[in-house]
């Protein structure tokens, strides 16, 4: 029984060591791949920070929450929710990843 119990707690470990990686990744593919659409869409140095990525397996999907600092608000009046879904989904799909996504996205002053 104990042996289960230690197998279970390392498959999480793993798992979370994974998600923590892809995180990583995709923030990275974001703020330095995409640096020159992001800063088009945002402004100057603006960043999207992503809070966490998790999968769901009700809906077979996963959730990436992203907060975006902007440097400025004027720019992303008319660009902010679909800009950053842009970015995301293009992101995603470059990453290699076929899986649905649903996004959450806040937006606050670099």
């Amino acid at each position: 029984m104990n042996l289960d119990k230690s197998n279970a707690r390392l498959k999480m470990i793993n798992i979370t060591t994974i998600f923590m990686y892809m995180k990583k990744a995709f923030e990275f593919f974001i703020n330095n791949i995409l640096r020159n659409d992001l800063d088009l869409l945002f402004g100057e140095n603006s960043v999207i920070v992503v809070n966490f990525i998790r999968y769901s397996t009700n809906n077979k999907s996963f959730t990436i929450d992203c907060k975006l600092l902007t440097t400025d608000p004027e720019l992303c009046k008319e660009s902010f929710p679909d800009g950053m879904n842009h970015l995301v989904i293009e992101s995603w799909k470059y990453m290699g990843y076929s899986e649905n996504i649903n996004l959450t996205s806040t937006i606050d002053l670099k």
